[in-house]
Order: C-alpha cells, then sequence, then structure tokens
C-alpha cells in the first residue's frame, strides 16, 4: 500500500472483532485526492465498520487507521472540520425548519459555501420553511448530505447516501459526486448496493467479502483485468493470475491480460452486478 503523505484516508492492515467474530480481516488500502470509491459487499461483509473505524467511531484491535496524516482516533477539531459524514439512517434537528437546521449546522464550519448549499436545495427542491420532522425519508437524506457537502470537505464518507432518495434525485447527486471530488481535491468513500451508482461515479472499487478486501482496483483497471473464464482441461493456469471464485471449470478472476486467452475455451467480461453474482456463488 502506498503511504505516502499524500493520503486522505489510509488503512493498515486493520482487523476488527465484534463477540469473537471478525468484521475486518487485515485491511490495507488508502485513498488520495479526487478518489471517489465505491464500496461494495453483501449485509454483514464490513462496510459500515470500516467507515466507522475511519471515523474514529470504533476502535480498531490492530492495524492503525490515518485521516490527513492523523490517527483517527486522535483527531483534532480543526480536522474533523475536513470530514464530512452521511450515515444510513437520516439523523436529528427535529423541531427545527429545514432554514434554521441548516443555520445551526452551517455556525460550525468556517468554510461552508453558501451557494453550493443553494445549489443543492434547489436540486433536492428541499423548502426552507418546513419542519425537519415533516420531512420524507428521502428528504432528511437529502438534507443530511447537503450538511455533510457544503462546506465541501476534504475526507467525505457516505454510508448508503443515495439508498432512500427517487430516481431522479439519485441520478442528480451521483451526477455531482465525482466532480465535487475532483473540484475540492476530495476523497470520496461511499457504500452502495446499487451497482449502476457505483460504475457510473467512482474512479475505484472496493469489494469486501466476510471482512476481507477482496478487490481494490480502478474501475478502468476493473473491467480489462476481471473475467469470467472457462478453463481447457489439464491446464495450469498464468502464476500471475488470481482465482476470486471457482465453479468447477469456471474461474472469476483477477489480473486477466489477453495474452493468456489461449489457456481458456472462453473469456468473459462481467460488470459490476455480474462481477457480485459470481463472488458469491
Amino acid at each position: 500500500m502506498d503511504n505516502s503523505t499524500a493520503s486522505i484516508l489510509a488503512f493498515e492492515q486493520v482487523s476488527k472483532q465484534f463477540d469473537g467474530q471478525l468484521a475486518l480481516d487485515d485491511i490495507s488500502l488508502s485513498l488520495e485526492p479526487g478518489m471517489v470509491v465505491g464500496l461494495l459487499g453483501q449485509n454483514g461483509a464490513g462496510k459500515s465498520t470500516l467507515m466507522r473505524c475511519a471515523l474514529g467511531i470504533v476502535n480498531v484491535d490492530a492495524g492503525r487507521v490515518e485521516v490527513l496524516g492523523q490517527s483517527s482516533q486522535n483527531l483534532s477539531s480543526a480536522q474533523k472540520e475536513r470530514i464530512g459524514y452521511v450515515p444510513q439512517q437520516p439523523f436529528g434537528y427535529e423541531g427545527f425548519t429545514v432554514a434554521k437546521a441548516l443555520d445551526l449546522h452551517r455556525s460550525f464550519y468556517p468554510n461552508w459555501d453558501e451557494a453550493l448549499e443553494q445549489t443543492w436545495l434547489e436540486r433536492f427542491e428541499l423548502d426552507g420553511s418546513k419542519q425537519v420532522q415533516r420531512l420524507s425519508v428521502g428528504q432528511r437524506q437529502s438534507l443530511a448530505l447537503i450538511m455533510a457537502m457544503a462546506y465541501r470537505p476534504q475526507l467525505l464518507i457516505l454510508d448508503e447516501p443515495v439508498a432512500s432518495l427517487d430516481p431522479i434525485a439519485r441520478r442528480k447527486f451521483m451526477a455531482d459526486l465525482f466532480d465535487l471530488a475532483l473540484d475540492s481535491g476530495s476523497a470520496v468513500l461511499f457504500s452502495s448496493h446499487i451497482t449502476s451508482d457505483l460504475e457510473r461515479v467512482a474512479s475505484h472499487l472496493a469489494l469486501l467479502k466476510q471482512g476481507k478486501l477482496v478487490l481494490f482496483k480502478e474501475i478502468d483497471k476493473l473491467r480489462e483485468q476481471v473475467q469470467l473464464v472457462t478453463l481447457k482441461a489439464e491446464t495450469e493456469l498464468p502464476p500471475s493470475l488470481t482465482i476470486l471464485n471457482r465453479q468447477q471449470d469456471k474461474l472469476l478472476v483477477d489480473n486477466y491480460h489477453p495474452d493468456m486467452a489461449d489457456y481458456f475455451v472462453a473469456v468473459t467480461p462481467v460488470n459490476l452486478e455480474q462481477l457480485f453474482m459470481e463472488l458469491h456463488r
């Protein structure tokens, strides 16, 4: 793993147990400025735990998590102001109007971008005079996204950020997420079960299975190097090839190269949904 000082978020051999069960197993990966990393895995694979370790909400049992060059357990107030987080469940501000909730939230962040706030309010069609407790689940999620993004954090962590949004709002949000990261020099780590969203905006994919990091790869390289192949009889595989899953003579492999074609009867590209399904067969 690259441990350069340019890393905004870095996991170094991180493990975490709950009640004797491994939730994270020796995870190493790093996020650099401009990276949008989509986190994919089944329920219980460790996605939320990984994010909570990054935020310092959960202590790791082994390894180290660095955020903005500092241990996630010792973040200063100034560093926390450079981190945005949206959990799966929208939070708080009952008794406030949308406008008053934003006024209060804005007061904690000196770098708040009011123009960006207004753009997103209009995009999500949120009425500033409406009571927060009267918002739909999707509207609360939209408000939480604005609160996490309007101060342009250097690290943005989103746990199923668009699960409650309608398809139009979801597409609009995902369309701007990548550009926002590039414009702000931010790194984004977001989880989603919607593979089309991951393919649309993620620059990298991190795939977890039972607490292990199975893949961490640029999306473009993933399309080239992860293939479903049918093996020829009595053929030894190239040593550089990584088997992700095997069903008799059919293999899901990583690090495939066209020069390896003669080893196989057939080679079939896979999209993210197919990759996910084949990995969990």
